[in-house]
């Protein structure tokens, strides 16, 4: 015998067709049974192709494995009997003979079972028979078995005449022309019998079952588990019910989620880059996969879902694919280290933000790259990530005139040069310097404010040197930028920062790639810096460059949580969505980015609001020949892919190897004019505008200040006693300096 298989029923549509289930298993033995203490519904059958028949059959319909140990019987009762049909008796639509049964007995520890055997036309002729004698002879006298509704016991029997016009004759009748249908039907129907467990006589279930059936006998069962209660059910007597007759006494739990059934078109899709299967009706697999090809991701692809949803997951498999096929390189910025396990997998460098020493110069302009157009964008990303509100304009206006000086020297500044220029250009725009202190207007003060994380940032050893990788050697191997270990405010900045050096080197590259894919970059939680504000600068600027990316061949792929945090004019221009679980607030704009019917706008808002994880609605172009054509969206369940993505580990070792030691201890004495020492001076070391340490000289005239940049310019100040007797001089990181006052 093949071995029992048991599903659980965990969806359904809500049009639910109980013939379509009935046909999905015809020819094969199955039981339903209703755990009503857990509101579960399960289905246990020896056909697994009926279980496939039944998921292809029943668009909506969502089950999962079960394990026969999750239904235990205590002293399970067989009854034989029959539920009548579309005739009404005593009040009760057959229509609805047990749609109480959860509502009832829902606290309860009773299992119900309703099986289902096929029958053969012999059997029909049988049982014909003796339905026949039963309902033609006055004289015969049977038995119903019924518990006392007064008494406490139910083991009473009521002695009832069968005579002409009562209920049970006209059930018997009705019995009799069912069989009838179910002879002429090639005498295809099923036995059905019924199996209850628990304390069905202290909670009265049989009581309420008998007052929903007819029934002829019944029996203790000696078995104990599902797999002998459907082996005794498949030789035991029963009434053999047509088709059409069975289909109504299928029950489901009112707990069963009711899913509404979208319909969708889909008439197959052409590509070399999987994504999943689609989903009919938005809600049941067919088996077929939808692929895309790998030239249509230059046109932009946003991916958006709640947490949790699946979108990360799903971002890493799409990117690992098109990486294989394609052979492009990926630049990924990603707020966590989830995509430093992809990264690894592909071969790429990883760049882990603060956490190792790898030197990087974020002015660096390399070579073949057009110098002004580098430091234009970088002025402006710099300026949408520093949090300036209405300064923004002003503070780039100070860093374009501060980079004009800057780049007009070198395409490799120092970083600590740049600062200073950008301070100098601020105090010429917005500020009054003279021998003695600098003041600014309420404006140079907003500015100087909002470059506080470019400060920040510049006395990190890491970013504080002329020197530093080459970002055109690692896109060759293609990079992973973790930026796990940077906070929340900072994030922004080094986006902008990667950004503008990546958008340099897809700028180098030419227009000759509208039908390839030769960069990819993808960025986790792009509003850091695509925000949907009024003016974004760099919003702005990312409509005009996806115009661009696709004639160079160049895909975006942008991840975030609400579609609404990215502008909708990039949305628009994006041409391949994939949008997960949304949020209640957003999903009428995210319905509308999508290509549904006008007349299905309100069913696709409530599903994007209940979306089970991996599974999203895609809107996306396919190739004809050598056009793109838009697509009606559809549902796609996504395939998972075995990525570690949570990977550990440190950062790119490759990277670092040019990471020497970049600090170390700076003395400084103090000598008179006369070489003398010079004791108990107050002193104040700074950097970058910042006065780091204060302190005074020892008896030798000696101070020692720690962890400072090796090589670096500081500005050493020896104060005096009055403000304007205060002196500047010049003083070298990591070195020994004598200065004489």
């Amino acid at each position: 015998m093949p071995e029992l298989r048991i599903i659980e029923v965990s969806a359904l549509p809500k049009l639910f067709s109980n013939k379509d289930f009935i046909s999905a298993m015809l020819g094969s033995q199955f039981l339903i049974c209703h755990d009503l203490e857990r509101s579960r519904t399960f289905m246990a059958t020896c056909n697994s192709d009926g279980i496939v028949r039944l998921g292809r059959l029943v668009t909506g319909i969502s089950f999962r494995e079960a394990d026969s140990r999750t239904i235990e019987l205590r002293n399970p009762l067989y009854i034989e009997g029959y539920c009548p049909g579309r005739e009404e008796r005593k009040g009760v639509q057959v229509e609805e003979t047990f749609s109480d049964l959860y509502l009832l007995f829902g606290n309860t520890n009773m299992r119900f079972m309703v099986s289902f055997v096929p029958s053969g036309p012999g059997e029909i002729g049988s049982v014909k028979r003796r339905v026949e004698r039963l309902a033609s002879s006055r004289s015969v006298r049977m038995t119903r078995m019924m518990g006392s509704r007064q008494a406490a016991s139910s083991s009473e029997s009521v002695q009832m005449d069968l005579y002409y016009g009562s209920d049970e004759r006209l059930i018997l009748l009705e019995l009799l022309e069912m069989l009838n249908k179910a002879a002429l039907n090639n005498g295809i129907s099923y036995k059905v019998g019924f199996v209850i467990d628990g304390d069905y006589g202290k909670c009265g279930f049989l009581d309420y079952l008998m007052s929903k059936i007819l029934v002829f006998d019944k029996s203790a069962v000696n078995e104990r588990n599902l797999d002998g209660i459907f082996g005794f059910l498949g030789s035991a007597d029963a009434i053999p019910l047509s088709c059409e007759h069975a289909a109504r006494l299928l029950q489901f739990s009112n707990r069963i989620t009711r899913e509404e059934m979208i319909p969708t078109a889909f008439s197959g899709s052409v590509g070399d880059i999987e994504l999943g299967e689609f989903l009919e009706g938005a809600n049941t697999g067919r088996g077929e996969t939808v692929r895309l090809d790998t030239r249509i991701f230059n046109l932009g692809t946003i991916i958006s879902g709640m947490p949790g949803s699946g979108k990360t997951a799903t971002a890493m498999g799409l990117l690992n694919q098109l990486a294989v096929r394609s052979g492009a390189n990926a630049v990924m910025i990603s707020p966590t280290k989830e995509w430093n396990g992809l990264g690894r997998e592909l071969g790429m460098r990883i760049i882990r933000i603060y956490d190792d020493q790898t030197r990087i110069n974020f002015f660096k302009c390399d070579s073949g790259i057009n110098i002004g157009r580098f430091y234009e964008n970088l002025a402006m990303l710099i300026a949408s990530a520093s949090n300036a509100g209405p300064y923004r304009n002003s503070l780039e206006k100070s860093l374009l005139a501060a980079f004009h000086k800057a780049y007009g020297r070198t395409t490799a500044p120092d970083p600590a040069a740049v600062y200073d220029e950008i301070e100098n250009a601020v105090i010429e725009q917005h500020g009054k310097k003279n021998s003695v202190e600098v003041t600014f207007t309420k404006h140079g003060e907003n500015i100087m404010a909002a470059l506080e994380d470019l400060r920040l940032m510049l006395l990190r050893p890491q970013f504080a040197y002329a020197e530093g990788i080459d970002f055109n050697d690692l896109l060759k191997a293609g990079v992973v930028f973790d930026l796990s270990q940077v906070s929340n405010n900072m994030k922004p900045f080094f986006y902008a920062l990667i950004l503008n050096q990546v958008y340099s080197l897809a700028d180098a590259l030419d227009e000759n790639g509208n039908d390839k894919l030769r960069m990819m970059m993808c960025l986790e939680e792009a509003q850091l810096v695509f925000d949907n504000t009024e003016e974004s600068a760099a919003s702005m600027d990312l409509k005009q460059r996806i115009q661009d990316f696709r004639k160079k061949g160049v895909g975006l792929f942008m991840i975030t949580h609400n579609i609404t945090d990215i502008d909708i004019g990039i949305r628009r221009l994006c041409q391949i969505k994939l949008y997960f679980r949304q949020s209640s607030d957003v999903t009428k704009f995210a319905c509308n980015d999508l290509i549904f019917p006008e007349d299905q706008k309100e069913q696709i808002i409530d599903k994007l609001k209940r979306l089970p994880q991996g599974v999203c609605a895609l809107s996306y172009m396919a190739l004809d020949g050598n056009l793109r054509v838009p697509k009606q969206s559809i549902f796609v369940k996504l395939y998972k892919h075995d990525i570690n993505a949570g990977e550990e580990g440190g950062g790119d070792r490759q990277a670092t190897a040019n990471a020497v030691a970049l600090c170390g201890t700076m003395s400084i004495t103090l000598l008179d004019a006369e070489g003398m020492p010079r004791p108990d001076v107050r002193i104040e070391v700074c950097y970058l505008g910042e006065t780091l340490h204060r302190m005074p000289t020892d008896k030798a005239g000696k101070a020692v200040v720690n962890d400072t940049l090796m090589g670096k310019l500081y500005k050493l100040r020896v104060l005096g006693d009055r403000k304007r007797e205060t002196r500047t001089f010049t003083v070298i990181g990591g070195r020994e300096n004598t200065v004489r006052t």
